[in-house]
């Protein structure tokens, strides 16, 4: 064991690497975005439409792996994780996935200033903003974005997932964050989290987790975001598990090409 240890150690010296950078490292995907070179645009050859083909035909033709290049902020993105931006998840996703479908690049600046100001409406419009459904995070998108590209999935399979990515669409989906496993949370992590599912790859799928500032290209394997996935349900609490009652919903912003 000690030999063991020894060998790690000499081996992260080497690389110039520390343990927590080799630890993140796991967690992180390296297959490169499939549509974006930079902040250049690469136009695709081939578009694959969910509804135009028979779903074991589609299966067959999408691509083994890929990653949109869907930009990345946390939701508290100067590292200040007191409110508003302890129970931004929604507002951030959101965004990002908006961002992307419309091809804008914002400033962390910009980024920050759009997502407050979609708190303060959220609070005049819902009444309240910690904790926003699918619907709710929908109806933001048409009424608050003027977005109407968009579509719920409900009780989706892996497969409707990928087949979505593969059409070029992100997907901005909920979840009972404690059941992610996610080691990069405070404590037990939160009850309810929202993030962006951006890619996919032989066993994983790649997200832009904005609950952490390494959430870029965080994966998580099929079964974690299966199991995971429950819309908010006003059951649950800060410290309860109601929040498995909640559906499995996700919310799919639609680019066009």
């Amino acid at each position: 064991m000690k030999r063991l240890l020894a060998t790690m150690v000499f081996a992260l010296i080497l690389n110039g690497c520390s343990y927590s950078e080799i630890k993140l490292a796991q967690y992180k995907s390296d297959v490169e975005v499939t549509d974006r070179e930079g902040k250049e645009h690469v136009e695709r050859t081939e578009v694959v439409t969910i509804t135009e083909f028979d779903p074991e035909e589609l299966i067959a033709t999408i691509p083994a792996e890929m990653n949109l290049s869907v930009p990345f902020y946390s939701q508290a993105p100067y590292g200040n994780w007191g409110m508003p931006y302890q129970e931004a998840c929604e507002e951030a996703s959101l965004l990002l996935a908006w961002y992307y479908v419309n091809d804008e690049w914002p400033t962390k600046d910009e980024f920050e200033a759009a997502e407050l100001a979609m708190v303060d409406w959220e609070i005049e419009y819902f009444g309240q903003y910690e904790h926003t459904d699918i619907t709710q995070t929908a109806e933001m998108a048409s009424e608050y974005l003027g977005f109407d590209n968009w579509e719920i999935l409900e009780n989706p399979t892996a497969e409707d997932l990928k087949m979505t990515l593969a059409s070029g669409h992100p997907i901005v989906a909920p979840f009972a964050g404690r059941y992610l496993g996610n080691p990069y949370f405070t404590g037990l992590g939160p009850v309810y989290h929202m993030l962006v599912i951006k890619g996919y790859d032989d066993d994983e799928f790649i997200t832009n987790d904005v609950g952490t500032r390494h959430g870029e290209n965080f994966v998580y394997s099929y079964d974690t975001i299966m199991n995971a996935l429950h819309d908010w349900d006003d059951s649950a609490s800060y410290d309860d598990e109601g929040i498995l009652n909640g559906g499995k919903k996700v919310l799919v912003l639609k680019k066009g090409y």
